[in-house]
């Protein structure tokens, strides 16, 4: 009897059939983690993740698991350590959709050094003559500060490059690279026109941006967040955002998504925000769904999946 793989609807399309073509039994689910899902889950040797989080009660719950493979790089809403305790690998995907998220990146620091966002709504509610009200700025002779610089901050400062900015960049370990300069947090803070997070949620990386890294930006400057909501304290953002303590912010990330109705973010005309879309393409989506695919026949054929982020038991 051939091993059962819990996918997403038409995840088999993204990959040419990858996993059926070596022999496993495919489910498809709409909605990871409903009911529904939970139901097709109870038997299945291995999940493809989109990237939610399986907690302790979960996992205790899904008796044939040997893996969560996650499309995605975050993994922090896994419980990792009950995984392994059970024996279920959780596997990442890094570098996947790193071009897609730089490109995503260098898109909204456009659309801020533009005021785009603020024209476009300007035009939308039947104003034209806005151009003074909404002049933006170049990006040439800026300084853009990367903060987390992996796979996704060096795709970014490649692109930037051609912008002719100056870029500042910081890592927790030491790294040299052709496009920009390593320096300490407190200078990408104080120095850069564009601040552009790109670090993973951990204990150390939590508000990481707070209230006091705000104050120490310029007002002209911006703030940039496709990493994890969890980042930023947002509470404090919000109210740097309403005093004009930094010029603008564009996030794509949450510290509680989906984003609440009534989060006072929405009603900021200098932030702009996006619904966690920074991946949404067809070529990441094909690039996630064949790197998770490939670590769920990895480790149903016995082997240590490449990017295992746990060592079961």
């Amino acid at each position: 009897m051939s091993k059962k793989v819990l996918i997403p609807r038409n995840g088999e399309q993204l990959t040419e059939n990858y996993l059926t073509k070596k022999g496993y039994t495919i489910v498809e689910y709409d909605h990871e983690l409903d009911a529904d899902f939970m139901e097709k889950a109870a038997d299945v040797d291995a999940i493809v993740s989109i990237g939610h989080g399986y907690d302790k009660q979960t996992l205790e719950s899904l008796k044939q698991l040997t893996i969560v493979a996650g499309m995605g790089v975050g993994y922090d809403a896994t419980d990792v350590e009950t995984a392994a305790e059970l024996g279920i690998w959780v596997t990442n995907n890094p570098g996947s959709n790193a071009i897609t998220v730089a490109e995503s990146t260098v898109t909204d620091i456009l659309l801020l050094s533009k005021n785009a966002y603020q024209a476009s709504q300007a035009l939308e509610d039947g104003h034209w003559n806005i151009k003074r009200q909404t002049m933006g700025f170049d990006l040439n002779g800026k300084t853009v500060g990367i903060v987390g610089f992996g796979h996704i901050g060096q795709e970014v400062a490649k692109r930037l490059v051609g912008f002719g900015v100056k870029i500042l960049f910081y890592n927790r370990s030491e790294k040299t690279s052709t496009y920009g300069e390593q320096v300490s947090l407190e200078r990408i803070l104080t120095e850069s026109d564009y601040v552009s997070l790109h670090v993973p949620a951990t204990p150390a990386t939590h508000h990481m941006i707070g209230a006091k890294e705000l104050r120490m930006m310029k007002p002209s400057a911006s703030l940039v967040n496709f990493a994890r909501g969890s980042v930023i304290d947002e509470a404090a953002l919000v109210e740097a955002l309403k005093s004009g303590e930094i010029r603008s912010a564009a996030l794509d990330v949450f510290e509680q998504e989906p984003l609440k109705k009534d989060s006072p973010l929405l009603g900021l005309d200098n932030a702009f925000l996006t619904p966690h879309t920074g991946s949404n393409t067809i070529e990441a989506s094909q690039r996630m769904a064949l790197g998770a695919e490939k670590m769920v026949d990895q480790a149903l054929s016995g082997k240590r999946p490449d990017f295992a982020v746990n060592d079961p038991k």
